[in-house]
């Protein structure tokens, strides 16, 4: 069983003018130092991808580029069979960075163009995706589950959710109509439009997961059993991808245009 380890790298931020910013600023340096992708491969060519350690897993440019790292690993292995992505911790990932973000506002079509980049890469990876949600999924941490093509989620400690009406944030076209394709309607204008979150078996039924399990262990483990069958179905990595970019066609053309968010 092979392991690959890909750290990232915190950027240097602009100044901060209050102690309280300071500090959080301190906090989050703490934070991404700490942080770590690990890459593991397991017999049958199934990869899992763990958020490792205990912080927020916020998405900027550096834990980005880690899980673009860790995607060209995969897909360069022509044995590879499934990918899995979960965490350590509380969250799965609680979205974009914004402290990043509003700190260093001359980035944020740069960053934009790198985030829609990791939903392209997913929504059309050549090969089953599951994430196994084992904590809190917010916003654009919940974008990028709902980029995979199977979820499942830990009932007892995590909830997913769209929460970008409470941050005012409104999100790109290419990403609206990714999460469309994945949600039901109702299901869409609810999560969009109130922020609610969803857990447990609720989530099930908004079809925003697949399944809902007891705690940490046993949502990996079903996750891991998913990979595995599919893994042995030994499907063609091409027709897969074709399949797809045809399935997600309009999706796609979207994520790679330059209409970014709206408001920040």
């Amino acid at each position: 069983m092979e392991t690959f380890i890909l750290k990232d790298r915190c950027p240097c931020l602009c100044s901060i003018t209050t102690s309280r910013e300071r500090e959080r600023e301190r906090e989050r340096e703490r934070e991404r130092e700490m942080a770590e992708y690990r890459l593991q491969r397991r017999e049958g060519g199934v990869y899992i991808l763990t958020f490792g350690g205990d912080g927020e897993h916020r998405l900027n440019p550096d834990s980005v580029n880690a899980i673009l790292t860790a995607l060209d690993e995969v897909e360069n292995d022509p044995s590879a069979t499934a990918l899995i992505t979960t965490n350590e911790g509380k969250y799965y990932s609680n979205g974009l960075d914004l402290f990043y973000l509003r700190s260093n506002l001359d980035k944020h079509e740069t960053f934009m163009m790198l985030f829609h980049k990791l939903l392209r890469r997913l929504l059309s990876f050549p090969m089953p995706t599951f994430a196994a949600i084992c904590g809190h999924a917010a916003a654009g941490g919940c974008i990028v589950a709902l980029a995979h093509d199977y979820r499942l989620l830990r009932s007892d400690r995590g909830f997913v959710f769209l929460n970008e009406v409470e941050i005012a944030i409104v999100p790109s076209g290419g990403v609206l109509s990714l999460i469309h394709s994945k949600l039901p309607n109702r299901t869409y204008q609810k999560a969009l439009l109130s922020g609610h979150r969803y857990s447990g078996q609720a989530a099930v039924e908004a079809g925003l997961v697949d399944a809902a399990l007891p705690d940490t262990s046993s949502t990996l483990q079903e996750t891991i059993k998913r990979a595995n069958e599919l893994a042995a179905k030994k499907l063609d990595r091409s027709t897969y991808k074709l399949l797809k970019g045809e399935m997600f066609k309009a999706e796609l053309a979207q994520l790679n245009t330059t209409d970014f968010v709206a408001k920040l």
